[in-house]
């Protein structure tokens, strides 16, 4: 039997297309576990720390409304700060801060994951893609997840990935009116 018959390939074929289905269909059943849950984790890790950003860049001394938007915006992310101090035309300081922020948040999620994970009860798919939602830095979630373990991690990656986008879209409009609002 020679490799470049038609029965092998064949089977080869079919056996790859049913393991592609099989995973496909497992993964997209776990992820609707995560549903409500993990859109509202999403929404309230990016408000929460935009707004822990923001607080700590008005303690700072930041009174002008970009620039707190845009430190808060790298607290979300260290990919979110810039764009949003761009999009709203911060100041460079701001900018930078905004991408210190966001690394800072990266390499405490992964230190404190697994530190947590017990309490949280991290230890499920959905559990996991909560979590990934609400901290939202990919990076971060899957170091951490990594440590906690490893079977976890494509979960909390899943809705980590969202997170960035939803920061773009959320901090240099309707955070940045509502910073705007309090700060005048």
């Amino acid at each position: 039997m020679t490799l470049n018959g038609g029965c092998f390939y064949g089977v080869l074929r079919s056996w790859i297309g049913c393991s592609v289905y099989v995973y496909r269909e497992y993964h997209r059943r776990i992820s609707k576990k995560a549903g409500l849950p993990g859109v509202i984790a999403l929404f309230l890790g990016v408000v929460l720390s935009f707004t822990v950003g923001a607080i700590v860049a008005f303690a700072l001394g930041f009174r002008d409304p970009k620039d707190v938007t845009t430190i808060g915006a790298g607290a979300v992310t260290f990919i979110v700060g810039p764009v949003t101090a761009t999009a709203i035309g911060a100041s460079s300081v701001a900018s930078t801060l905004s991408v210190a922020a966001g690394v800072v948040k990266s390499v405490l999620t992964m230190i404190l994951t697994p530190l947590i994970a017990p309490y949280i009860e991290l230890n499920n798919p959905t559990s996991a893609m909560v979590y990934g939602g609400f901290m939202g830095t990919t990076s971060g979630v899957s170091g951490g997840l990594a440590a906690t373990d490893p079977k976890l991690v494509p979960y909390g990656a899943l809705t980590a990935t969202f997170y960035p986008g939803l920061g773009t879209l959320l901090c240099p409009s309707i955070l940045y009116l509502i910073v705007l609002a309090i700060l005048g």
